[in-house]
């Protein structure tokens, strides 16, 4: 079953954001956590976001093409549309865009806490994206790069992490340790 684009054509360009000298970086979802140089985005109207937008209603009000950068930090799981949104990523970045993502593990005890979650991830989900995976006839777009990192995340103990998460990234992990050390969270970088 291929998952096709929408049909209808991407909001008019007079409401369509674009980035600026100031602020290049697109950061979705940003909630309370306001980055400076960023175009801080989120569905609630809280102090510092730049736009409201609500990322469930597609075409996202962004410039195509224009972003070299965008951020998505616990963003995706809130949403009803996984592939809309992971098209619309690739319709907004830039040919070598970036986009940085995190999002909850499916064993971690953070993706079941939030009742407004609606997804759960493995280290693999977002591999379905890439221009050269098996399965990316699916879709009618894919990515140049997806790279993917499961992270322990106890805190911000540096040491930990660097001994825990060689053991999360690997295939023994995706397939059997998950159930018996859950991972926090993944970082995804997708390259278009």
């Amino acid at each position: 079953m291929l998952h096709e684009k929408p049909t209808s054509d991407p909001t008019p360009a007079a409401q369509l954001y674009s980035p600026t000298p100031g602020k290049p970086v697109l950061h979705l979802g940003c909630g309370k956590h306001i980055w400076e140089g960023c175009l801080n985005v989120d569905v609630v109207p809280l102090p510092g976001v730049d736009a409201v937008v609500d990322l469930n209603r597609l075409p996202w009000p962004f410039a195509t093409g224009m972003w070299t950068k965008v951020v998505a930090h616990h963003v995706l799981e809130h949403l009803d549309d996984i592939v809309g949104a992971m098209r619309e990523l690739h319709r907004i970045l830039a040919p070598g865009g970036v986009a940085d993502i995190h999002v909850p593990h499916v064993a971690g005890w953070g993706a079941w806490n939030d009742l407004t979650h609606r997804h759960f991830f493995t280290r693999r989900s977002f591999l379905y994206f890439q221009a050269d995976h098996d399965c990316n006839y699916y879709y009618d777009f894919a990515f140049a790069s997806v790279r993917c990192r499961n992270v322990f995340g106890i805190g911000k103990s540096a040491c930990l992490n660097s001994l825990l998460n060689p053991l999360l990234n690997n295939k023994l992990y995706d397939w059997l340790l998950w159930k018996v050390i859950p991972s926090a969270a993944i970082e995804i970088t997708l390259v278009k």
